[in-house]
């Protein structure tokens, strides 16, 4: 079976670079979208990819540059984040990269979505009238579009909760997390969390580009490893050199700002993610999977950055 030429969205983010990653040593031509060309991260794809990546400048609402981006790939790695200022982008941009890749002629979409958002009604502090869950529908509403665009193959992955979340630049969303030392949150002492490293997910992708047949209709929830907070923290005050801790806020704290700050609605909704995710089956797909220890060691340097430990 011939290698896929593959579009990847996101290249220079979590995912997007972790796919190409898991791509690259098995030599499977890369195209990509970048914005903005002059960025650090833009800048070092070339050093990091080589002549595998072939980039156009332009981003998802350019019908011309996506057409451009596309040409000749028969692979699509869909993956998006939601627009804190405009919430119907998500499923635009999605719809917009879908008909692109018809037109292209590309055979498999592979579509990074997220965990619960198949039966979201599941989680016990489900509000449907939040932004967080705004951004679940938005991503249900994609996964459906998948099912149905008549795609000869497709598959639909749900990883969990990002390991790369509590360093830069995506720690940012935890205030008071790298300047104090604390953060406040809404989640339990015992709440447990379906840790994912995005080098795993960069590995199912590459897995499900390798061997279409078998990942065709395939949703897989995606986690390495289910930790609390309390095993979490230790672990990343060891990594960081100095103390991290969680500070966990009170039910009235929560009922107070649940409606006004959407990271605490999500948080309380996180509570009960590890209800859509067995570790057996992720294991049974025979892919290695990652530990918060390995993503530590590797990341150490970006840990030490984030947390501003130098030595």
């Amino acid at each position: 079976m011939s290698k896929p030429t593959v579009f990847v969205c996101g290249i220079t983010g979590t995912q997007g670079s972790a796919v190409a990653s898991a791509l690259t040593p098995h030599a499977v031509p890369l195209r990509a979208l970048v914005r903005d060309p002059s960025t650090p991260a833009a800048a070092q794809l070339a050093s990091k990819f080589g002549d595998n990546l072939t980039t156009i400048h332009g981003d998802y609402d350019n019908e011309a540059a996506l057409s451009d981006a596309m040409a000749g790939c028969n692979a699509l790695f869909l993956n998006l984040s939601p627009d804190f200022t405009d919430p119907a982008a998500e499923a635009r941009r999605a719809e917009a990269l879908l008909a692109a890749a018809r037109a292209a002629g590309v055979t498999h979409v592979i579509y990074s979505s997220g965990l619960s958002v198949n039966d979201p009604e599941r989680l016990p502090h489900w509000d449907p009238k939040s932004f967080t869950a705004a951004v679940i529908l938005s991503k249900a509403a994609i996964e459906d579009k998948v099912r149905r665009a008549g795609f000869p193959r497709w598959t639909i992955l749900r990883p969990g909760n990002f390991m790369a979340n509590y360093i830069l630049p995506l720690v940012m969303m935890y205030p008071g997390l790298t300047t104090t030392g604390r953060w406040s949150t809404a989640l339990l002492p015992d709440s447990i969390l379906p840790m994912v490293d995005p080098v795993s997910i960069g590995a199912f992708v590459a897995a499900a580009v390798l061997d279409r047949p078998r990942f065709h209709e395939q949703e897989i929830e995606i986690a390495d490893q289910m930790m609390t907070l309390e095993e979490l923290m230790p672990k990343l005050s060891s990594a960081a050199g100095r103390e991290l801790k969680a500070e966990y806020m009170t039910d009235e704290e929560v009922d107070a700002q649940k409606g006004v700050n959407p990271m605490v609605a999500a948080m309380l909704m996180m509570r009960d993610l590890s209800i859509f995710v067995d570790l057996a089956k992720v294991k049974s797909w025979g892919i290695p999977l990652s530990s918060f220890d390995t993503f530590l060691e590797r990341e150490k340097e970006r840990v030490l950055e984030t947390y501003g430990n130098p030595a």
